[in-house]
């Protein structure tokens, strides 16, 4: 994959329709400088870009090193991911869901 279409800012993502990992630093002529979610800075090659297109960079998961793909797989891990209950929609918890006892 040519790195020439990516530019700073752009948006990294493990695959397509999966919620972002990161974002591009830097493009230089032969690498990318990335900050990934739960990483840090990494400088990423061509041979690491599976597709980049609309301010979006997906990675090649396989071409990553064992441990970096298995940290992306994960970055998301401890999110809240109610959309209800981001909303507002839920009800608050009961005293007891709360931690409170009783006196």
């Amino acid at each position: 994959m040519a790195l020439k279409d990516i530019r700073a800012e752009d948006e990294v993502f493990l695959r397509e329709g999966a919620l972002g990992v990161g974002a591009v630093r830097e493009v230089r002529p032969d690498s990318l400088l990335v900050w990934l979610e739960g990483w840090g800075e990494a400088t990423l090659g061509a041979e690491h870009v599976a597709a980049a297109h609309d301010g979006k960079v997906v990675l090649d998961p396989h071409a990553l090193p064992d441990d970096m793909r298995d940290r992306l797989l994960h970055a998301h891990d401890g999110e809240f991911r109610d959309p209800a209950a981001i909303a507002g929609d839920q009800p608050p918890p009961r005293g007891d869901e709360a931690g409170e006892t009783d006196a």
